[in-house]
């Protein structure tokens, strides 16, 4: 069990189309709201104009609750619900949802799949112990307590934290573990329940803690270090079954586009012509550059690549088969993806096919014309 009282520094402000938004919290922490990678997420916006469309997020359930103001909120052929101060609606983010009215609104938005739920409680200076849903077929869940006005005083398995007016605590916990809030002030609190389960690696890359250089990765290195030309995995069943996870491709990517391999492999070569020229027989020839062959594969570029690669080499390299739902879909894009293709069609504008703006920026998915 982890919790924090979040404060107004803390939180997140953007612009949206009717007034601005501040992201209290999100979950996972590194989630992000633009590109849906999150299982939850609490907000409180400003409708600062009579009529706002809301964004659409047919993936997420939504909860909304009034903090001050009154509105009309018309779900297009589904329903329209009129909504007073602390009065709530839910609905799915897949509506085409139109507002009327200006407001100041507390949001929930909870990953289809899970369950999330809002309500308001009316503090009073006596101690109370609010009910919390059942849905122990969730791993996972968080109790989350916003304060519209007053403050309140909140118990968490015998530990008491203040939370002012405008704060957001939130509290997460396994539900393998026993927690115990309760809670008292004066105001008004509306209260997040939030059931859930997430699989590290669903939304973003798994985290590897880096450790010290060993053996191992020197060895991963003479495998990576010898396996870079074009068609090497039609020539090695290894490379078949592992993909590399985004942080080593992109250290080996580094190492290729500098050329730093290749410098080093003729410079080795010029200062062995140039040791042994007119020293050495043919058969000493061969035997020079035989022995810098050797030297340079089995030593000197996987030492080159050691310097580059995060460390340990292993903990990014991942079986196929058992990838995260995250790195499944990375590594469908890079197989969908030709790196020589794309860069020539990025030289050239196909008349009558690509579309650019007046700043002369392609503004097309050139990926989906047929040339």
């Amino acid at each position: 069990m982890d919790y924090k009282v979040l404060k107004n520094e803390d939180f997140n402000i953007s612009n949206w189309t009717g007034g601005k938004t501040r992201q209290l919290s999100i979950y996972p922490a590194d989630g992000s709201y633009l590109d849906r990678t999150f299982v939850w997420r609490l907000s409180s916006a400003t409708c600062d104009l009579e009529e706002s469309n809301f964004s659409k997020l047919p993936d997420y359930d939504r909860v909304l609750v009034v903090l001050k103001g009154q509105v009309v909120l018309a779900h297009e052929d589904v329903r329209a619900a009129r909504l007073s101060e602390l009065e709530q609606d839910r609905f799915s983010g897949a509506y085409k949802t139109k507002s009327f009215g200006k407001i100041t609104d507390y949001n929930l938005m909870v990953r289809k799949g899970n369950e999330g739920f809002l309500d308001v409680i009316d503090l009073t200076e006596e101690v109370m112990t609010p009910e919390v849903e059942s849905y122990p077929a969730f791993q996972l869940a968080t109790q989350a307590f916003f304060v519209r006005d007053g403050y309140a005083t909140v118990t968490i398995n015998g530990k008491t934290v203040m939370v002012q007016e405008d704060q957001q605590l939130v509290i997460n916990y396994d539900q393998r573990e026993t927690v115990k809030v309760s809670i008292m002030g004066q105001g008004h609190v509306v209260r997040s329940q939030i059931f859930y389960d997430y699989e590290e690696g669903e939304f973003g890359p798994t985290k590897v803690k880096p450790e010290k250089a060993s053996a191992g990765d020197f060895s991963q290195c003479v495998f990576i270090a010898n396996t870079q030309f074009r068609f090497s995995k039609f020539v090695s069943k290894k490379l078949k079954k592992v993909w590399y996870d985004e942080e080593l491709q992109g250290a080996i990517d580094k190492v290729n586009h500098t050329y730093i391999t290749e410098i080093v492999f003729f410079l080795g070569a010029v200062i062995v012509a140039a040791i042994g020229f007119e020293k050495f027989s043919p058969l000493g020839w061969v035997i020079a550059f035989a022995a810098w062959f050797i030297a340079f594969f089995c030593f000197v570029a996987p030492l080159i690549f050691m310097g580059f690669l995060p460390k340990p080499i292993a903990g990014h390299i991942k079986d196929i088969d058992k990838l995260t739902p995250y790195e499944k879909q990375v590594r469908d894009r890079q197989m969908g993806t030709n790196e020589r293709i794309d860069k020539i069609i990025g030289r050239y504008k196909f008349s009558g096919t690509d579309q650019y703006d007046e700043q002369g920026n392609r503004i097309d998915d050139y990926h989906k014309n047929k040339f």
